[in-house]
């Protein structure tokens, strides 16, 4: 994927993680976990938690696919739906981020049979 600068992964892989924000809530995923109802609705993708409340009645695909992926890891079925419009989806995701989530390894997949593909994973970090 570097085209032959392997040597610089390290280099880049490093300056990524000093530019990370330190300053975000850090949520745990029990918190995040509690937020699963249609008037109060966090999402869990990527180990990152947005407050989707507000956006429920305006998704274009129905609130409900939302809500059914509450209390869970949402990062598969995000990419999974949102297919052509994933840059799109992703601006209008970023303007409801609160915090990362501590622990959301523990979370179930909303989606178990697919997993997330490593060129969505990139797009998203």
């Amino acid at each position: 994927a570097l085209c032959g600068h392997t040597p610089l992964l390290g280099l880049v892989e490093e300056t990524m993680e000093r530019l990370q924000p330190r300053n975000v809530a850090r949520i745990p995923w029990d918190e995040v976990k509690r937020h699963t109802s249609s008037d109060d609705l966090w999402l869990l993708i990527d180990g990152k938690v947005y407050d989707v409340t507000p956006f429920l009645g305006l998704h274009p695909g129905g609130g409900q696919l939302i809500v059914d992926a509450a209390g869970k890891d949402a990062t598969s079925i995000f990419e999974l739906t949102h297919g052509e419009g994933l840059r799109y989806s992703l601006r209008l995701l970023n303007q409801f981020f609160i915090g990362v989530c501590e622990g959301a390894e523990q979370a179930e997949p909303a989606e178990p049979k697919a997993a997330p593909t490593p060129e969505f994973l990139a797009t998203l970090r």
